[in-house]
């Protein structure tokens, strides 16, 4: 009698390539986890960077539509006093000038309205003693043929979406 076995793998050899599998599909599982979890937290500071970038950004260009209003201001045929209130400020004779602040009504505000500022931006004004422009005198102040002329120092704080985010600039304009 000839007996034809089915040949069988032997169990215990079965048993254990299938514990060998589940642990290696197991560290496959954590290691694709954790390199989607590293994924995300690089596109979360992508989109912080994002954010800040626009935010300052909008901050920027506040502060630049007020130096632009300010400048127009000073095309004006005559100037309002620089007394040092609302935002103009002056030189005294002796060279110190008035401190000038942001603060309160020490700063005009941007009369136009701007979408995605947390505030108006604000400027001041600063009337600058008469210097020496290319053409002049070397005597300060003095032109010959001509009328004297003044620097005025405008300085602009513009505000981002958050009122954290600001941006200040500066410009100097002779009239």
């Amino acid at each position: 009698m000839n007996r034809q076995r089915n040949h069988r793998p032997d169990r215990g050899t079965s048993r254990g390539h299938r514990g060998a599998t589940l642990i290696v599909g197991m560290i496959l599982l954590l290691l694709m986890t954790a390199v989607a979890l590293a994924t995300l937290k690089v596109v979360k500071t992508d989109e912080h960077l994002a954010g800040n970038t626009q935010d300052r950004n909008l901050a920027f260009q506040a502060a630049e539509a007020a130096l632009r209003e300010a400048e127009l201001m000073l095309l004006q045929p005559t100037l309002p006093a620089f007394d040092g209130s609302d935002g103009l400020y002056l030189y005294s004779d002796a060279g110190i000038p008035t401190p000038p602040s942001f603060s309160g009504s020490n700063a005009r505000r941007y009369g136009e309205t701007l979408s995605g500022v947390d505030q108006p931006p604000l400027y001041i004004v600063e009337r600058m003693a008469p210097g020496a422009v290319p053409g002049d005198s070397l005597l300060m102040g003095v032109r010959y043929g001509a009328e004297r002329r003044w620097p005025y120092r405008v300085t602009s704080l513009g505000f981002g979406g958050s009122a954290s985010t600001r941006s200040v600039l500066q410009t100097t304009v002779r009239r």
